[in-house]
């Protein structure tokens, strides 16, 4: 079935709903820490009785990446403690929970391999019960369907350019999957765009990734690491998506002045269009003001213009099949 097809069909079912998917990135704290802080616990409390159908993690989320080094012992009570406040409460709701490394829990610098290594290994056991697709690596890199979105993920988690077995992983499931997706959406934990202060260095500034995902017709990429809020979209439309921290520094925007609240997001996809809210700590029920978004940010790929409202989703180009 092609794209135009399946968004023909979604617009004829009354009865089609839209897909609500909970965003969450950077829960760590401390190097080390095998606890999490009290917002942690009302976040997920929060995304479970708001119903929605899938938490996506963009990284970061236990606290390694440290001198001295942790051993594999203290690596897996780590992820004990993450287990505990935030997977098992997710998993009695039913709620399926979509995993990316981050520098600080599964770096691809080769310093890391041991985190990386029981990264791999304690998620090994934890695959959401969705329909993953044929190429698919869970934990590392991997495409579901559900609800007839396209999720995909990679091994973002190195600045610069992305390795070429990522690219080709990436082109393999969008030349595959995404025409026959009523959305796409691609998550990993660097963003392509520098959005705050400090990080600017910090992002996959890869034009030749961007390119790739503007031809396979991907609505919205989401990523963490800059720890604060942020949606626009970019020349070709695609949404990206800055997903707030719950755990460790609060950092402001570029060329704002204060730092934005701890927070996640919420990723709404229907036939009518994407749309993203934030909610902050400590209730989670107000978003980030308006007035604290600028209404463009600038990066070496060019400028994002803040999401005001629903973004229309993308056809795919056909260049990549």
């Amino acid at each position: 079935m092609t794209r135009c097809l399946a968004l023909l069909l979604a617009l004829f079912c009354a009865s089609a709903e839209a897909t609500r998917v909970g965003l969450v990135a950077d829960l760590n704290g401390r190097y080390g820490s095998t606890t999490y802080h009290e917002r942690v616990d009302r976040a997920v409390e929060t995304l479970i009785s708001a119903h929605v159908d899938a938490v996506v993690c963009a990284g970061d989320m236990v606290a390694g990446q440290s001198q001295p080094r942790l051993d594999a012992d203290w690596l897996d009570s780590m992820w004990a403690g993450f287990t505990a406040a935030v997977h098992e409460p997710l998993s009695r709701a039913d709620i399926p929970f979509l995993v990316t490394a981050g520098n600080h829990d599964g770096s691809g610098l080769p310093a890391f391999g041991l985190e990386r290594e029981r990264f791999e290994v304690q998620w090994q056991s934890r695959r959401p019960a969705l329909e993953f697709l044929p190429g698919s690596e869970w934990p590392r890199r991997y495409a579901v369907m559900m609800d007839g979105v396209l999720f995909l993920t990679f091994d973002g988690t190195v600045p610069g350019k992305l390795p070429p077995a990522e690219t080709r992983f990436i082109e393999r499931m969008l030349t595959a999957h995404s025409a026959a997706a009523s959305a796409t959406v691609v998550f990993s934990h660097l963003p392509m765009w520098p959005f705050t202060r400090g990080r600017e260095d910090d992002i996959l500034d890869d034009s030749s990734l961007l390119s790739m995902l503007h031809r396979g017709g991907v609505d919205v990429y989401v990523s963490g690491h800059h720890h604060a809020f942020y949606a626009g979209t970019d020349i070709a439309g695609m949404v990206h998506v800055s997903v707030g921290a719950l755990g460790g520094n609060m950092r402001p925007l570029v060329g704002a002045g204060k730092k934005q609240p701890h927070g996640y997001a919420v990723l709404e996809i229907s036939d009518q269009g994407i749309e993203v809210q934030s909610r902050v700590a400590r209730s989670f029920s107000s978003p980030v003001p308006a007035s604290d978004l600028p209404e463009r940010l600038s990066g070496p790929l060019g400028s994002l213009d803040r999401l005001d409202g629903a973004a229309p989703l993308r056809p795919v180009s056909g260049v990549l099949r």
